[in-house]
This record gives C-alpha cells, structure tokens and sequence, in this order.
C-alpha cells in the first residue's frame, strides 16, 4: 500500500529579467526576448545590442530555473522547464511573462510595435506563452527551434495568425537538420499555418546580421 502523495502550493517568487533601451514615447519596438537552454538573460540581450536603444526597448526575462552547467564548478545557467512536473512549470512562466507583459506595455505608445523572439528552448517557451492569448503581440520570431506539439491549435491558430510570424535557422544549425526543418514545414502548412522562413549562414546562435535585418523590416 502507497502512502505518499503529490502536492503543489502555490508560492510567490523573484524572477530577474534585463532590458536594453529606454521606454520613452518614441520607442518603436519592444522586444520580449526568451533565452534558451542553459543561458543566462544578462548575456542573450547583448544580442540586440544591434538595435537602436532609442527605437527599440529589449526585455530578456530568464528562466526560474537555475542550475550549475557541468556539475557543481560549472557556471550558473537556467531553464525554462524540464520534464519533471511540466505542466505546473508551464503554468507558472506563463503567468510571469504575462505580468512583465502586462507591467511593460500598459503604458506604451499605442503605435509601438510588439516582437517576441523565443530563440533554441525559448521558441516552445514564447509559442506556449502567446498560445494562451493573454499577451498579444505584433510579430512573433521563432529562431531555431519548432514549434511545440502540445500547444491545442484549433484555439491557438486564429492568434499566430493575427500575427507576423518568422522562423529563422542558420543552414549550420547542429540541433535542427535541413529534413528536420522541411517536416516542421509540412506541419505547419497542414496547420494553416502563415509565416515565413529565414536563413543565414551560421550555426545554432543568434546572428546579429539578419536581426538588424528582420527588425528594420517589421
């Protein structure tokens, strides 16, 4: 006979996140911008630092979980989630990044332009986020990495497609294969899915080239 039994308590916690920029009247962008797996926000907003801090405003928000990368002498690093108790993990920074969404923009330009870039594990993290509609954003950036299969896409559909969405890969990218890609294609037309598809020479990495690019054309 079992005796032990799972529980949950909800708690209040401290989450960090980093911004580059100003928020004025004049910023034209905001970029909500999810790291992947095992970085820290403090090095993946140096990525932007491409952009113009008077036009655009970056926020980086990290992961709630930390962990030591390579055993106890490695350095800090955090996640998004792991398998073990996965729902509530995604409950809970679906909530956080709704309360930074909702922090940042409430007083925003109403002509701000609103981005979301989920870049390696940050591409499921940004889809799950935006998928349950209560942040709303103009564009949304998937880099190298697919959609996640557990999103309910006869709901979530309609909101991607109110939206500009990218996906952007580099043809040296050492996790996503051209054949891996080209099936992530087949599913996202069979989804009616519209979006459209970025390539840059490079590998699994954020190339500042084609940001700039992508972000003077939003």
């Amino acid at each position: 006979m079992e005796y032990f039994t799972e529980h949950h308590l909800k708690v209040q916690r401290t989450a960090r996140y980093f911004t580059y920029g100003t928020l004025t009247n004049q910023t034209e962008q905001v970029w909500f911008a999810l790291h992947g797996y095992a970085m820290l926000a403090k090095q993946f907003i140096k990525r932007f630092k491409v952009l113009d801090p008077e036009k655009h405003f970056v926020i980086a928000p990290e992961g709630l979980s930390r962990f030591y990368w390579g055993g106890f002498s490695g350095k800090p690093v955090a996640s998004w989630m792991t398998s073990e108790d996965r729902l509530n993990e995604i409950d809970d920074y679906i909530a956080y990044l709704d309360q930074l969404y909702q922090a940042t923009t409430q007083n925003i330009n109403p002509n701000t332009t609103i981005n979301a870039l989920g870049f390696s594990q940050g591409t499921a993290t940004c889809a799950r986020w935006l998928a349950a509609k209560n942040s709303k954003v103009d564009n949304m950036i998937f880099w190298a990495g697919p959609l996640p299969h557990d999103v309910d896409w006869d709901k979530a559909l309609p909101i991607f497609n109110q939206s500009n969405v990218l996906f952007v890969l580099g043809d040296k990218d050492e996790f996503i294969t051209q054949a891996h890609q080209q099936d992530h294609n087949e599913k996202l037309q069979k989804l009616g899915l519209k979006y459209k598809n970025y390539t840059f020479d490079g590998k699994h990495e954020v190339n500042e080239e084609l940001l700039l690019k992508i972000a003077n054309s939003l």
